[in-house]
This record gives C-alpha cells, sequence and structure tokens, in this order.
C-alpha cells in the first residue's frame, strides 16, 4: 500500500539550543563486563570503564525521583532515595507532563510548547543487567507547536506531536542527553486525536486510509524513517486507534479489535550501519468484548513486558506482550487508572472510582489490599474529570505513588505489604503533576 497522501514530508529543520548539560547520550558502550561505582574523571577511550557516561556518576542502584509540578508551575525533583527536593524551574501554564525515565517533559497547550528537562538520573537497561546514572539536572530546551503537544520517548528518537496542527517533530533522544535540542524533522501529519511513537529507529504514525470510517478517524498506522519519510507498504490496519505503551519485547497500540504489536529487527544497512524493519502482530481481544470495555490507555512499570489498562467499568486489561495474552481482570468497584507491576506476585495496582489504591490478583482479579480513600469520593459525580487532572498513579520494582493535589501531598504507597502507606511528601502549593524519573 503507498503511502498516505495526508502524510507527506516537510524539508529537514534542525533547532539548536545552548548545552547546558555536560552529559553524554543516553545509550553508551555494549561490550558489558562489570560495571564501575564511579567512573574515574575523564578517562580515554582505552581507559574508560565499562558503563562510562561523560558527566554522569555511576551508581550502586537506581536514583529514583518524583518530579511534581505545582499549581504556580514549579518543577521539583524529589530524591525517593534521601527525601531531599531540588527545584528545577518554572514554567507557565503546564497542561501535562510525562517522562521516558529521564526525561520529563511538560506540556503547556496554550502556549503550544513542550519543554523539557534531563532529570539528571536514568537507568539503561542491558537485558542480564543494568547501569544507574545520576547528573545534575537541568532545562534542555523546548519544542514549539500549536496546541496541547504529546511526548513519546523510546530509545535513540524522541517525538512530539501537536494535535491541533498535526505538526509531528522528530528528535534525537542522545543529543537531548548532551543538553541540545535536534529536530531530525518537522512533518505533517494529521490534526485532531491520533498517535506518532518511535520504535527502534523508526517512528509510527496514525493515519487514515478511509476517511469517516472511524470514531476518531484514524484506522492504520505507518512507518516513518527518522527523518519522517513514509516507509513505502511498512502500514497496519487499526481501527479507532487509541493507547500507545512502549515495553520490554515492542510497542503497543490499541485498536478497536484488540492489540496492535510493532517489533523492531535491526539489521545491517551497509558500511556498518543499521536500520530497523518493523513487524506488526495483532492481538485481539476474546470473543465477546464490548466497545465500551476496550482498552484505551495502558499503562505497566517501566520496561516489563506486561501491561494493564482500565475496562470500562468492568475493571481491567492485562495484556502479556511476551505471551501474546489478554486477560480480563473483572472488579467490584470501577476503576479509572490501572497499571502493571508485572513482579513475581503479579501484582496490579489501580486506582479506584472511590479514591482508594487497590492492589488486585492478576489471576481472579479480586482485591488483595486496599488504601483509605487517597482522593475525593465524588470522583464518579459530575466534575470528576476535573478532579483527576494531572492526577497520575505510577509504579516501580518496589513501590506505587499518587499525587493528590487537593490535600497537598504525594503517597507513597508499598502495595506488596497490604498497600501501606510508606511515606507521606508535603508539596508545597499543590503537587499538579507527577512522573517518576531514574526507572
Amino acid at each position: 500500500m503507498p503511502p498516505s497522501s495526508s502524510l507527506t514530508t516537510a524539508p529537514l529543520t534542525t533547532r539548536t539550543v545552548a548545552s547546558v548539560l555536560g552529559a553524554a547520550a543516553l545509550l553508551g558502550i555494549t561490550a558489558c563486563s562489570n560495571p564501575a561505582a564511579s567512573p574515574a574523571p575523564a578517562p580515554t577511550a582505552s581507559t574508560a570503564p565499562h558503563g562510562y557516561v561523560a558527566g554522569a556518576a555511576e551508581m550502586a542502584e537506581p536514583q529514583l525521583h518524583l518530579a511534581t509540578v505545582n499549581s504556580a508551575g514549579r518543577l521539583d525533583l524529589l530524591d525517593l532515595l534521601d527525601g531531599t527536593s531540588t527545584s528545577v524551574t518554572t514554567l507557565d501554564q503546564v497542561s501535562g507532563v510525562s517522562t521516558d525515565g529521564r526525561f520529563v517533559f511538560a506540556a503547556a497547550a496554550e502556549q503550544g510548547a513542550v519543554t523539557i528537562v534531563d532529570s539528571g538520573a536514568w537507568t539503561v537497561d542491558h537485558e542480564d543487567h543494568q547501569h544507574y546514572y545520576r547528573a545534575d539536572p537541568a532545562v534542555v530546551g523546548t519544542v514549539t507547536g500549536s496546541g496541547a503537544g504529546v511526548t513519546s520517548g523510546g530509545g535513540t528518537l524522541t517525538t512530539v506531536r501537536f494535535a491541533d496542527t498535526g505538526t509531528a517533530v522528530i528528535l534525537d533522544t542522545g543529543d537531548l542527553g548532551d543538553g541540545t535540542i535536534t529536530e531530525l524533522a518537522r512533518i505533517d501529519v494529521e490534526p485532531g486525536p491520533g498517535m506518532l511513537a518511535p520504535v527502534g529507529d523508526r517512528v509510527i504514525a496514525g493515519r487514515t486510509d478511509a476517511p469517516g470510517s472511524a470514531t476518531n478517524g484514524i484506522d492504520a498506522v505507518q512507518v516513518l524513517t527518522s527523518f519522517g519519510v513514509p516507509i513505502a507498504g511498512a502500514t497496519a490496519d487499526c481501527a479507532e486507534l487509541s493507547g500507545t505503551i512502549s515495553t520490554a519485547v515492542g510497542v503497543v497500540f490499541g485498536c478497536s479489535d484488540g492489540a496492535l504489536l510493532a517489533t523492531a529487527d535491526t539489521a545491517s544497512a551497509g558500511e556498518g550501519a543499521a536500520e530497523s524493519t518493523i513487524t506488526f502482530e495483532r492481538i485481539p481481544y476474546p470473543a465477546g468484548v464490548a466497545a465500551t470495555d476496550r482498552a484505551l490507555e495502558f499503562a505497566n512499570r517501566a520496561g516489563r513486558p506486561t501491561v494493564a489498562a482500565v475496562a470500562g467499568d468492568t475493571g481491567a486489561w492485562l495484556l502479556d506482550t511476551r505471551e501474546r495474552r489478554w486477560s480480563p481482570l473483572v472488579t467490584d468497584t470501577p476503576l479509572l487508572q490501572v497499571s502493571a507491576v508485572d513482579d513475581s506476585a503479579e501484582h496490579v495496582v489501580a486506582l479506584a472510582e472511590d479514591g482508594r489504591v487497590l492492589v488486585l490478583e492478576a489471576a481472579t482479579g479480586s482485591t488483595l489490599a486496599a488504601t483509605q480513600p487517597l482522593l475525593p469520593a465524588t470522583l464518579a459525580a459530575t466534575g470528576a474529570e476535573a478532579l483527576l487532572a494531572g492526577v497520575e498513579l505510577t509504579v516501580d520494582a518496589g513501590r506505587a505513588y499518587l499525587n493528590a493535589p487537593a490535600d497537598g501531598l504525594v503517597y507513597e504507597i508499598d502495595y506488596a505489604d497490604g498497600a501501606r502507606i510508606a511515606r507521606t511528601f508535603p508539596i508545597d502549593g499543590e503537587p499538579r503533576f507527577l512522573a517518576e524519573t531514574g526507572r
């Protein structure tokens, strides 16, 4: 199938912001041995210890931080190891916050801007072991467009998509680690709801093959090069595209009939270059799933193969991308957010409609433990969306975190110990938005 005429390339644009952090690229040395606790200053290529990253210290454990944005727009980083907080910058009219595990992306819809902040904490996964890094946090710069910008990061590329105009920007993630914004391309995709996600050294964009055939106008995906050029024939159907997430296996896209899984196979492209070939695989829902129960948004512990999604008012879905299998979890209480921990106990953590955080059993959906209501119990009433705007439930290998803006708190929940509230963190000026970095 030829590329859609609605997906056109624009001239290559490169925009550079002065470096504010002397950190090197995310991806480093691939030959693996024992990691060093702390690299020697400025070693040469022949003497650099395995895992060395210029300008950063290699640490013995994950450097987990919570990034919060308060009502005044102040972005703080809370160190979960020692409880100290650092104020990084103040932003105007923040409308949404996301992260790829290192960078914090703060969108301002009215300004048509996404500000990128390097948290200075990240993990590099080498499958059989990990490296943990720490550097000084800094503001990298701003990507501009029109309206709300939605950001997605993964591997060597980061994307920003502005829904109002359909402008899509492809960034070099390694350069972000050097404190520089390099736009590999600006392209025109379709305005309105849609998707733009990196997969390997490729980008996948939503497109319309049959206008008006889907509720949100998107019924297929198109593979692009890192410079935004459509690859002929590299498409797949995905009616009513909604929701995407990166897993240890590939990138998931939510479709009306189930999930579309995109995986990248890297092969030599001559003279040592490597290019990814994207393979699509459909994972259909079990028979008889109602349209109101389909998965629209996915969440999990970063880097794990299993993801979770709310299933209408009936409970949740678990999608195991390694086994290519959906599992329904039926709950007594409607859920608002759900995340798969994907640990040995297969914990699933959920925010219920009544404001409690639940720990669910993956096999049956039964509630193993629950907190008291941590958010207003009127979430199901009219105005719930306003109450929930910016509220985020996030999980890592040991804890779950939930911001409660009205109470000026972030809760740390030990989901493996009866949903015990392990710590509470007061946040000056209300924690309107929350993201965890260092994972």
